[in-house]
């Protein structure tokens, strides 16, 4: 029998690990309840969502459906494989001991790539920033070594016992399967607000800066910035910005999602929507279980705990 549903164990276990069990599951429940409503929630938009064409999406929170595709420059390659790919996550974990002897994993580099690539439908063309993305990817590789760095890629680092060092990378590669869920919006010259608000940025950059600030814009040789010559390293920041927006305005238009306000699920998938509608559905009703099955335990630990408590003696009055 599981130690936890023994009446014996429930009434004779030391404080300290009775009540550190018991709120162990009721946390595990709580954690169960609101995994039901955000896999609920993921569900409902997903089926709720109309999909859309790139050429003629509306701007907003759309379902897009098509090929994943690399921006035009510098490829996108993935740090431990050296695979060329769309999007790449990855972590480096070390084995270790704690003051128990009990071996955990311990992350020692982890990182995420905010690359933008493009997902194409046929009918266009539309750039991904998958920064703050739920993702589902192609490929997902786990494998061990003995150094920091794998020497190796997944062939060549399988596991074996006592291995030191954990090597995880997932990626999403070019011509992938994409469905994307997130806001749609065209990108196009920067606004006057959005001018001055890089202008701003910029001499906050300078600011920082102070050695090359006064090397740049101190005419009058005092180690100090004055007044006049603030003014003029503003000028000389509105000119550089004004020129990068020229340039700027020399592009078309580019339609991008990314993630949308208000919370809304943004997701990455290189499942197709059916596959995902299944698998967060049965995350849900796993959820659901858990909720009970925990809720259960912990309310007839805590209930039989306190019936068996033994009960102080009454209070004698002095004769």
């Amino acid at each position: 029998m599981i130690p936890f549903l023994d009446s014996h164990w429930i009434a004779s276990a030391d404080a300290g690990h009775f009540w550190a069990v018991a709120i162990g599951i009721s946390l595990l429940a709580i954690a169960a309840f609101f995994g039901i409503f955000i896999f609920q929630r993921r569900l409902r938009v997903i089926e709720d969502t109309p999909r859309s064409l790139v050429r003629s999406a509306a701007q907003g929170y759309v379902e897009l459906q098509g090929r994943c595709r690399l921006m035009p420059g510098e490829p996108i390659i993935a740090p431990l494989t050296q695979t060329r790919c769309v999007w790449w996550s990855y972590s480096i974990e070390e084995r270790r001991s704690d003051s128990k002897g009990r071996e955990t994993w311990s992350v020692l580099q982890r990182g995420t790539s905010d690359d933008l690539f493009f997902i194409d439908d046929g009918s266009g063309q539309c750039a991904i920033d998958p920064d703050r993305a739920t993702i589902y990817p192609s490929a997902k590789d786990v494998w061990y070594g003995d150094s920091p760095e794998p020497l190796g890629g997944p062939a060549l680092g399988t596991f074996r016992v006592g291995s030191q060092y954990r090597y995880r990378e997932s990626r999403m590669h070019e011509d992938d399967p994409l469905y994307a869920l997130g806001y749609f919006h065209t990108q196009g010259p920067a606004g006057m607000g959005e001018i001055n608000e890089e202008i701003r940025q910029l001499l906050a950059e300078w600011k920082r800066d102070q050695a090359t600030l006064i090397r740049r814009f101190d005419t009058n040789h005092d180690g100090q910035i004055d007044q006049q010559e603030w003014e003029a390293a503003r000028e000389e920041a509105r000119r550089e910005v004004l020129a990068t927006e020229r340039e700027a305005m020399s592009r078309p238009p580019i339609n991008v999602l990314s993630h949308p306000p208000y919370n809304r699920p943004f997701i990455l998938s290189t499942q197709p929507q059916k596959k995902l509608v299944s698998r967060f559905r049965t995350y849900a009703i796993g959820c659901l279980v858990v909720f009970f099955v925990a809720g259960a335990v912990a309310a007839h630990m805590i209930t039989l705990r306190v019936e068996t408590m033994p009960t102080p003696p009454a209070a004698t009055s002095a004769p």
